[in-house]
């Protein structure tokens, strides 16, 4: 057990840390890339701001500028205020079958335990052992060394 122990542990840290580094390398990259975007977007902005001074005046350009971005700013609340009351209403749709089923589920249990008794035990016996086996802990060794 003692090689193939070492063996799994050296390819465990070996994966973790090709992880590591593929998330950084990940992380440096999006950083750039979030720069440049952000860069565009400020020239992007002086470059409408040229346009549209050339065209009706310095103060009509910045009032037109920040109207347009007033009005994507309410689109945008408007969006996420219906998003939050669609994941509201989901929340309490999926509340309400949970409650419906475990409504169900004792209506049942109930029924099978008053007209077969032996075979309720046997279930809830067959069920509790499922639930054991499947969240057993470790349990931590002390040395008296």
């Amino acid at each position: 057990m003692g090689p193939l122990t070492a063996a799994l542990t050296a390819l465990m840290s070996a994966d973790i840390g090709a992880a590591t580094a593929r998330v950084k390398r990940n992380a440096i990259l999006w950083g750039i890339i979030g720069l440049l975007l952000a860069t565009a977007y400020v020239f992007g902005l002086a470059a409408a701001f040229l346009y549209l001074s050339a065209l009706y005046g310095p103060v009509t350009a910045s009032a037109a500028i920040a109207i347009a971005f007033f009005v994507t700013a309410l689109v945008l609340f408007g969006i996420i205020a219906m998003l939050q009351g669609r994941d509201r209403r989901l929340a309490e749709e999926r509340r309400r079958r949970r409650q419906m089923q475990t409504n169900l589920t004792l209506l049942a249990a109930a029924g099978i335990l008053r007209k077969q008794p032996l075979l309720a035990v046997a279930t809830a016996l067959a069920i509790g052992a499922l639930v054991g086996t499947g969240k057993r802990r470790e349990r931590r060794r002390t040395t008296d060394d």
